[in-house]
């Protein structure tokens, strides 16, 4: 395969993955001989890409939060960012559509956002300026640790305490802005950015409000040519730094072999000094190490849609959000309940609203993302629903905007949570991996570095700190940290 034979630091990846690539450049840029190994035939993970007909669709991530982590990772590969990525704030971030008939865009300017909220809850500009200020001082807490991996002998730290007391683990996302906002139309509009992982807002810690801090203040960023040019950054990072990316490369087992590590891809078994794992986790503990795993909670699914439009459609902003009719039973039926949603909140992007490119001359993609519950505890038919969640996604944004997507359609792919499990080993089709509550959360979530076979490390979304393309890059050095000490 022309893996490089011999010698010391023999490092393997697997998965070409946002964090699987971020490891191979930053080991690379160490010295290490990097060899990465992916089942797919192009980089990016879940952060993929799907080209039809001259238009192209980012199937995974949307967005860029928290824009510090990706400069951290250029800087420490001796790259300048805005060599390989041109990212652009959006003037409006998000424009969100309650079942009322009343909306509210949440700006780039945050006078302009207060003026909205105000129309929604007097006095709610108050309540946004303090709500900032407290998530402020959690992100500024919680920022440095986002860098270490936890093990319980990290309780025994006594500088760790008074962290732990400020970001208040045990209440949730839903409480904090509860604290700041009387109705529930603002705190859904605080907190559904725990959906993105996959989790409740009502069961996600409260420090996972530092999302929504990103959000507000630091503001959403789209890289112009589409979200799929972090991935192929990552690679050419990774290659200049002399890593060597095996495509079409699925991996079949990681054992102990001689003092060595050996992987095993296509049959063969290949020996190194380290691997660093960017499968998600469950499937590398029971498909490659063969081990059992207990009973962990997993995020929820998603159904998704591709759509390429025959022409533009100026009524719906970049982000878009649509919310349910009865949101508490939304995420019941979800998160508890684990049935597909009757009246489903849905996320609709149109990437091509900032950036033209994507699309044929004239026309727009749009991206449906619908969230439905995972396979834990039995699956059912996604068919079966389909139709009814399209009549439903459909008729609220014609109902809302006077755009019949239907009718505009000319290039229609979908992605189920079946599709999760075949095309990225994800257990029960959860999107987002392990959920992110608290008893998976900091220490209790799966530490970087395999407590039982040495050697092997783990980087992406089900591990520590867990989930999201900034706090994936974050894995990516903490992994790469721990390998270059012991070398």
């Amino acid at each position: 395969m022309g893996i490089i034979a011999g010698g010391k630091d023999q490092i393997a990846v697997v998965g070409a993955g946002v964090g699987g690539l971020a490891v191979a450049a930053r080991l690379g840029k160490k010295g290490f001989n990097v060899s990465v190994f992916e089942k797919l035939s192009r980089p990016g993970g879940r952060c993929h890409l799907l080209e039809d007909s001259g238009f192209k669709f980012d199937m995974g991530p949307s967005f860029v939060l928290m824009p510090p982590f990706f400069k951290e990772f250029f800087d420490s590969c001796g790259e300048k960012i805005e060599d390989h990525l041109t990212l652009r704030e959006l003037d409006v971030h998000y424009k969100i559509y309650y079942a009322d008939g009343t909306s509210l865009s949440i700006h780039n300017d945050c006078r302009k956002t207060k003026d909205e909220l105000e129309n929604i809850e007097p006095g709610s500009a108050l309540g946004f300026d303090k709500f900032i200020e407290h998530t402020e001082g959690v992100y500024r807490a919680v920022e440095p640790l986002l860098y270490k991996s936890f093990t319980f002998p990290s309780l025994l730290d006594h500088k760790l305490w008074p962290v732990v007391f400020k970001i208040d683990p045990f209440r949730s996302y839903w409480s904090v802005a509860k604290k700041y906002f009387k109705t529930e139309k603002l705190c859904y509009a605080f907190t559904f950015e725990a959906m993105f992982m996959g989790v409740s807002p009502y069961q996600a810690p409260s420090f996972y409000s530092i999302i929504t801090y990103a959000d507000h203040i630091q503001k959403v960023l789209h890289p112009m040519g589409g979200m799929y040019q972090i991935p192929l950054a990552l690679e050419r990072i990774a290659g200049k730094n002399g890593a060597k990316i095996f495509y079409n490369s699925p991996v079949e087992g990681i054992r102990k072999n001689k003092g060595r590590l050996a992987l095993t891809v296509k049959g063969e078994d290949l020996d190194f000094d380290n691997i660093v794992v960017n499968a998600d986790y469950p499937f590398s503990q029971t498909d490659l190490l063969r081990r059992k795993i207990k009973k962990y909670k997993y995020s929820c699914s998603v159904y998704l849609l591709y759509l390429g439009l025959k022409t533009k459609i100026p009524s719906l902003e970049h982000h878009n959000l649509f919310f349910s009719g009865d949101l508490d039973k939304n995420l019941n039926q979800i998160f508890k309940e684990n049935t597909v949603p009757e009246d489903p909140s849905f996320y609709v992007h149109v990437p091509t609203k900032t950036d033209p490119s994507l699309a044929p001359e004239g026309k727009d993609i749009v991206y449906i993302l619908v969230p439905v519950a995972n396979f834990q505890e039995g699956e059912y038919d996604m068919a079966c629903h389909e139709a009814k969640i399209r009549k439903i996604v459909f008729d609220k944004i014609n109902e809302a905007t006077g755009v019949n997507l239907e009718e505009l359609i000319e290039v229609e792919r979908k992605f189920t949570p079946e599709d999760f499990i075949s095309r990225y080993n994800l257990k029960y089709g959860a999107t987002f991996g392990l959920a992110h509550n608290l008893m998976q959360s900091a220490l209790f979530r799966p530490a970087n570095k395999d407590p039982q076979l040495n050697g092997v490390y783990y980087s992406g979304a089900s591990t520590q700190p867990g989930g999201g393309l900034p706090v994936v890059l974050a894995s990516s050095r903490i992994v790469a940290d721990m390998i270059a000490r012991q070398a």
